[in-house]
């Protein structure tokens, strides 16, 4: 369990500085680039999102994971500082290919995590991986705005990239001796030929994608709806997000282990689709600038969420090992994907109706993906 320990403060490290970052970027870009330059950025990095970790799993079989996880954090360092110290639109090229590379490190970092799980103890390692990864996030929207306003956008990269480069030391130390396994040889192709066989690592990956699509919507669209329509101040989103984002630190310990030791997975899974379904629908319909109830119910939505992705986490590693790399590799696709085609589904919302139907036409869909979820094979 040793190394596991270090995997989860590496993890911690890395998952510090995207919470850092997560609600100013586009921020950021905006100095430099108008609103559709920005979809487009986002745009771009997605799909090189898509392209690294589909070809991540050839590449790990020829230099193992270590040297992979080592390499990406350097770059991904490199690129935050370059984004710190320059200005203007150099940045967007640092930017896209920075974006990318997160994907490509949470990949690495699943495998390392895999390499040491079994299955009787997954959805606690999982839960207790996705507890610690989630620390940041409920501080970091308060303390990022701080900073930004107090020393500005280059500041806040600098400290990311520290953040970083934490995580690349906690790895190089700890994982140096770490011995890969047979990764199988197999393509996109192959992968796909899996989801096509196996239908409860299908829906599973389908769940994924369904609450990726969920995070896209709400991170993107939400902050903009609570200030420019509801009419909350920038202080006020500051505490409604960070009420929102408590569950990801209560809920995924506890959920895990009552799925390994009682429950299994499916239950729990459809309890947050139904969850995250109701508590959206409210979401859109209040309309009251009531910082208290938006609190709860934002709270309530990522209650939803945090049992829901931990039980897609646990439920997924136990029907795969790290030697499957591919299909990993589809199922950690499943972010980008959703970051490509979440903006041009709420464009088209948006070009015939309003927020409001964009919220609960998300709220319908993860609702009724419970019929999804009680298909899957569970593991109680």
């Amino acid at each position: 369990m040793r190394h596991i320990r270090f995997i989860f403060l590496a993890s911690f490290f890395f998952s510090l500085h995207l919470a850092l970052l997560a609600y100013l970027n586009s921020s950021m870009l905006s100095q430099f680039a108008s609103a559709g330059t920005i979809s487009f950025v986002y745009t771009t990095a997605s799909v090189l999102s898509l392209i690294l970790v589909s070809v991540a799993p050839s590449i790990i079989r020829s230099i193992g994971a270590f040297k992979y996880i080592i390499w990406t954090l350097i770059l991904s360092t490199s690129l935050l500082y370059l984004i710190s110290t320059h200005t203007g639109v150099s940045i967007i090229p640092f930017f896209i290919l920075y974006f990318a590379l997160n994907s490509v490190a949470l990949y690495g970092l699943d495998l390392f995590i895999e390499h040491y799980s079994t299955e009787s103890n997954t959805g606690n390692i999982r839960g207790t991986y996705l507890t610690l990864a989630n620390l940041g996030w409920v501080a970091a929207p308060i303390i990022s705005t701080s900073i930004q306003t107090a020393f500005g956008f280059s500041f806040i990269y600098l400290i990311a990239a520290f953040a970083v480069f934490a995580s690349l030391l906690v790895l190089f130390f700890s994982q140096r001796g770490f011995i890969d396994k047979a990764y199988k040889k197999s393509s996109l192709r192959e992968a796909l030929r899996v989801l096509r066989q196996n239908k409860t690592i299908r829906i599973i990956t389908g769940l994924n994608f369904l609450l990726q699509l969920f995070f896209v919507v709400m991170v993107i669209y939400s902050p903009v709806y609570l200030t420019s329509v509801i009419g909350f101040s920038w202080k006020a989103l500051g505490i409604l997000l960070t009420a929102m984002l408590l569950p990801f630190v209560i809920f995924p310990y506890p959920s895990g282990r009552l799925a390994d030791k009682y429950l299994g997975e499916k239950e729990l899974m459809c309890f947050g689709l139904l969850v995250i379904g109701a508590s959206t629908l409210v979401f859109a319909s209040l309309g009251v600038a009531s910082l208290i109830a938006y609190a709860i119910v934002l709270f309530a939505t990522r209650v939803g969420a945090s049992i829901l992705e931990t039980m897609c986490e646990s439920a997924f590693f136990k029907h795969v090992t790290d030697e499957d790399s591919s299909v990993i590799s589809v199922y950690r696709n499943m972010m980008p994907v959703a970051y490509t085609v979440g903006p041009l589904i709420a464009g088209a919302v948006f070009a015939l109706s309003s927020y409001y139907i964009l919220f609960i036409s998300l709220g319908v869909l993860m609702t009724i993906s419970v019929i999804f979820a009680l298909q899957i094979k569970d593991t109680k």
